[in-house]
């Protein structure tokens, strides 16, 4: 019986012990006094109020209460270490009022201080006046400029086959110039729009294009592989290496490909000659699917693309003479280490990459690739397949 009384005790006093008051982490000095407004500053949909603090020892932080554009209400607070507070989530430039309140660390709080001022003008309003909304090659190309880099979610839009508009796409993005191109659909006029969305719960509004509701995408078409032929100019090296054929990037067998020699890359190069004079829309690049090679060792990760439509002037394969038209990177989805790969990854190697030549660009007749580096580092590359898409002009 003395031992169930010792054990009982014992409880009382561990649950005693571990019992917490909540209170004030001071005791309380008086309501604390406010704050000095010394300027304002503005930022890109909002402000930053640079103020002086009570010159007493026990403040603790600085509170901020206001509304935005859309009707929410916002808390934001600043500690003592700091002598301004930031507000942000405007969107729009008009008179706005925020309360500023001074609390103590008995968690008192001051008299309110008003302050009036306007935002700057939101990183959304400003990317959504640079949206472009173009025909493309088979589809539309979304561009737009995001100059503050801010973090905005862009949904995209076309119609469905009962006319009601439907997502395509949705994006989160922040940097400071992006394009985006979706194909796949006839050259009839069609309904294409956008909206613009930050992290406050602002919102662009649907966007169409300039000229209308309704774009058509341009006529696109594979190029014919039968009338193609791999070039080597001086400069560019042999495909043809340990038993494997240039000829292999443009047969239509993704179990083929062509492998560069030892000691090639990176810099190797060649030229595809496409047999007709076109405007190219984009081409379609396959990596070297068998074993394990899929975004490791020889396969290309980054490559530059040339263009020139004629080289009668230039048998000697001199760069100068050549157009450079892009850089390309391919992407592996998961974005995970060397040697790990995903399904979303084989599905991407399996659909190929995709790379647009700029909408703006002159027909051509002749594209020549020269690789900056392959997913393993090593010297030698290949490619299993690579497709040219575009427009024949004869």
């Amino acid at each position: 019986m003395g031992k169930i009384f010792f054990l009982f005790s014992f409880v009382l006093v561990v649950f005693s012990c571990t019992e917490k008051e909540m209170g004030p982490i001071s005791e309380s000095l008086g309501k604390p006094g406010k704050v000095e407004v010394l300027s304002t500053e503005t930022i890109p949909g909002g402000v930053i109020i640079n103020y002086k603090i009570p010159k007493t020892n026990d403040i603790l932080e600085i509170k901020a209460v206001y509304t935005l554009t859309n009707g929410q209400i916002r808390e934001s607070s600043s500690s003592y270490y700091t002598s301004y507070i930031t507000l942000d989530g405007y969107n729009d430039v008009e008179k706005h009022e925020v309360t500023l309140y001074t609390i103590n660390r008995a968690r008192e709080i001051s008299d309110p201080v008003m302050v009036v001022f306007h935002p700057g003008e939101s990183s959304l309003n400003k990317t959504a006046k640079t949206m472009s909304i173009v025909p493309d090659f088979g589809g539309v190309n979304y561009s737009w400029l995001n100059e503050d880099r801010a973090n905005l979610i862009f949904e995209f839009y076309t119609e469905n086959d009962k006319g009601n508009m439907t997502i395509i796409n949705i994006i989160s993005s922040k940097t400071d110039s992006t394009s985006q191109i979706f194909r796949g659909y006839e050259t009839v006029p069609r309904k294409f729009a956008i909206n613009i969305r930050d992290n406050f719960g602002n919102s662009s509004g649907v966007i169409y294009p300039e000229t209308g509701e309704y774009i058509t995408p341009l006529f696109e078409t594979k190029f014919d592989k039968n009338i193609q032929k791999i070039l080597y100019l001086d400069g560019d090296v042999s495909w043809d290496a340990w038993g494997a054929r240039g000829v292999s990037m443009i047969d239509d067998d993704l179990t083929t490909f062509s492998h560069t020699d030892n000691n090639t890359s990176p810099g190797a190069s060649f030229t595809l000659d496409i047999g007709k004079t076109g405007k190219l829309s984009r081409l379609l690049v396959f990596q070297r699917s068998d074993g394990n090679f899929l975004y490791n060792t020889g396969n290309v990760n980054v490559f530059e693309v040339y263009t020139t439509n004629d080289l009668s002037d230039d048998p000697d394969g001199n760069w100068n003479k050549w157009t450079k038209q892009m850089t390309c990177t391919v992407v592996k989805p998961s974005g995970a280490p060397l040697g790990t790969i995903t399904e979303d990854d084989r599905i991407a190697a399996r659909e190929g990459h995709d790379f647009s030549f700029p909408i703006t660009m002159e027909p051509v007749r002749y594209v020549r690739i020269k690789v900056l580096s392959t997913w393993g580092n090593t010297n030698y590359t290949y490619f299993s397949e690579i497709t040219v898409f575009g427009k024949n002009e004869q």
